[in-house]
């Protein structure tokens, strides 16, 4: 059976719609509004517990947590085997991403677990954009956690395809880059499936490029496909890659995925969607993509196709993605319809 991992951040993710110079000025902190700014763990437990009061939504979230929730909701029937690898913090004295990934069928024999709170992200939204105030948490040790590489290399080995989210940590594409090479030592086939967000893409940095160097698929949304590309061919990037490598482009209008000897657009009749809470719908893409590329690594196509039918229905939900399992079927019999 193919086994399917997920690396990266393990978050509390809180979100409320206030005037971000109230919110600001209320917590006493020293950020500008509109940016993203670090702040101590004890701030971040105060402006929680601010930000509930106010009716914020609190949920589990990072990038490659969002991610391994959407391939846990399509894996019902356990048509793949699942994995995640991180640093999951502790909340009100119980670690409830390592539950929830238990609850979903993973094998989190690779996950430490730490006496530090979650990785928080407080997000302040308003007309004019959102304020982010992060705390690294239990992320804070990722850079030692990555060091320590002979078991986290043997575990992701077994994996057939390992999906890679950003930490905070600056020197962590470097680090996870030498983890995956050490894999590839015992599993000369792993797939990498990298989604690099601004966050690393932004700064750049040989770090960066080592990745990049160690990766398969490229998961970038418009913004992050123009920053890393310009105006250059998307060959570029592929040359920067693994070879036999995949670009997936995605927008809101459709996804192109490029290979090293062809570009192929899906722009699909898109249906009216109230936009509710457009958060994570890139997580849920690239969830739902592996998941099926999982299940036929020969259908790529069809991997595109639930990702972006799964990211389009994300959207009209607020908060993280939910899935019934007749909305599952549906949407899974829909999608083998598809044509391109």
């Amino acid at each position: 059976m193919t086994r399917l991992g997920f690396l990266g951040a393990m978050n509390r993710d809180l979100g409320v719609q206030q005037d971000s110079a109230t919110v600001l000025g209320a917590l006493r902190l020293d950020a500008v509004p509109l940016v993203e700014t670090p702040i101590s763990d004890p701030d971040a437990q105060r402006g929680a517990d601010f930000l509930q009061r106010l009716g914020a939504a609190d949920n589990l979230g990072g990038s490659a947590f969002n991610a391994a929730r959407v391939a846990g909701l399509l894996n019902a029937n356990n048509e793949i085997d699942l994995a995640f690898f991180g640093i999951a913090g502790t909340l009100r004295q119980s670690w409830p991403h390592l539950e929830a990934l238990e609850n979903w069928g993973f094998d989190t024999s690779g996950l430490e677990t730490s006496s530090y709170p979650p990785a928080t992200c407080l997000a302040i939204a308003e007309q004019a954009g959102r304020t982010l105030l992060t705390a690294h948490g239990a992320n804070a040790a990722i850079a030692d956690w990555l060091r320590e590489q002979s078991a986290l290399a043997a575990a992701i080995a077994r994996c057939d395809v390992v999906h890679v989210t950003s930490f905070l940590d600056p020197a962590s594409p470097g680090l996870i880059a030498q983890v995956l090479e050490r894999a590839r030592i015992c599993n000369p086939s792993l797939v990498v499936s990298l989604d690099p967000g601004m966050a690393w893409i932004a700064p750049g940095g040989d770090g960066l490029s080592q990745l990049l160097a160690q990766t398969n698929i490229l998961h970038l949304n418009s913004e992050e496909f123009t920053r890393l590309l310009g105006e250059a061919d998307p060959a570029k990037i592929g040359a920067g890659l693994q070879p036999c490598w995949r670009v997936v482009a995605r927008t809101h209008e459709g996804v192109t995925l490029y290979s090293d000897n062809s570009s192929v657009p899906y722009l699909p009749e898109l249906q009216d969607v109230e936009a509710r809470d457009s958060t994570g719908a890139g997580d849920t893409f690239c969830g739902a993509f592996l998941w099926s590329y999982c299940r036929d690594t020969a259908r790529p196509q069809r991997a595109v196709a639930l990702g972006f039918a799964l990211a389009r229905h994300k959207v009209g939900i607020a908060g993280p993605l939910v899935l019934t399992d007749v909305e599952r079927r549906e949407i899974l019999a829909q999608v083998e319809k598809t044509e391109w």
